[in-house]
């Protein structure tokens, strides 16, 4: 059966602004992606310029995108950043609308100072949210981590969260009108709920390609800490459930919790790195950046778990719909001996 995909543009005015541009644009595309960096979206138009009215800098569209037997799926709020003008003799004229998520609220840019005491991870993440006019979704086991005293020193608010969240394993980005912390390749929204997996089947018609690293072995990884009480430096240690010796990461942590989040997440890091690559697959509109994705059909060595690091989704004017998931090894490690 011929699935015909769905998508709509909506603007301020509640209106889908593709039929302004019928005949006109050529594909839409979202990124979704892992971490601090910003999702994006583009319209890609027809040109000259003079065809197509630009929007002003900050218009806020939503997109939606879907199959018309299941019906539309939103994939954000965008807001217009920038149009590219290109010419080209064999390929004609074309304008590209560039849109970042709408998220990116300006007070988490501008640099500052301001100490926290006595704090912990989701406390400090609701504090720096609540002075952006943000709220703030944390995964629950990484809100009652235990940080102490931090200090932000001239840094502007987004970075200062975005190092202490890569000291606990934590992804962080404004999404959805919220500051959103994720656990590091825990397929979980910033609520704590686990992400939908994204299934991957081979398909003749779809292209991909993985590379696959194995890495060194490491049995255990540990973040030191000094005990106030005993004046000792301590230890805290988790298993990365191989075969090998132990990792001490090399600079302490104001505390037992921040050490012990910093060795999980460099046991987890040191797994996702032994495989990255992509697949491409017919339209996935529920498809999320740190969801899941369980690949079969490849043979050894590609056919299992890993994690999604961003989804790219196009819609064309054609009638195409194509998503581009963008893998690393997740907590399946690549390419061990044996398989």
């Amino acid at each position: 059966m011929f699935r015909k995909p769905l998508l709509e543009v909506i603007g301020s005015g509640g209106t889908n602004v593709l039929q302004g541009l019928n005949g006109l644009w050529l594909e839409v595309s979202v990124t979704d992606k892992a971490g601090q960096e910003s999702d994006s979206a583009r319209i890609l138009c027809i040109g000259p310029p003079r065809f197509v009215s630009l929007p002003k800098r900050g218009a806020e569209y939503q997109i939606l995108m879907g199959w018309d037997d299941e019906g539309l799926v939103l994939q954000g709020r965008y807001s217009f950043q920038k149009a590219r003008m290109i010419g080209d003799p064999e390929q004609g004229e074309h304008i590209a609308l560039e849109f970042r998520a709408a998220d990116f609220v300006e007070k988490l840019k501008a640099s500052g100072r301001k100490h926290y005491d006595d704090t912990t991870y989701g406390d400090l993440m609701k504090k720096i949210a609540k002075d952006a006019g943000l709220e703030a979704t944390v995964d629950p086991e990484l809100a009652k981590i235990k940080l102490g005293y931090r200090l932000r020193w001239d840094q502007s608010p987004i970075d200062f969260a975005t190092e202490v969240s890569e000291e606990v394993g934590a992804t962080l980005k404004p999404a959805g009108g919220k500051l959103v912390a994720m656990k590091r390749g825990g397929g979980k929204s910033g609520g704590g709920q686990a992400l939908s997996p994204i299934i991957i089947q081979r398909n003749e018609n779809f292209g991909y390609e993985i590379e696959i690293e194995p890495r060194p072995e490491v049995g255990s990884v540990a973040g030191a800490w000094l005990d106030e009480k005993t004046g000792k430096r301590k230890l805290n240690k988790k298993k990365a459930n191989r075969s090998g010796p132990i990792k001490i990461l090399p600079h302490p942590y104001r505390g037992e919790d921040a050490a012990g989040a910093a060795a999980e997440a460099d046991v987890y890091d040191n797994i996702n790195q032994s495989g990255s690559g992509h697949f491409e697959s017919p339209g996935l509109p529920q498809a999320r950046a740190e969801a899941p994705v369980i690949v079969s059909g490849f043979g050894p060595g590609i056919d299992g778990k890993w994690k999604a690091d961003s989804v790219e989704k196009i819609v064309t004017a054609e009638g195409g719909f194509l998503t581009t998931v963008h893998v690393t090894a997740g907590d399946d490690k690549k390419g061990e001996k044996g398989k």
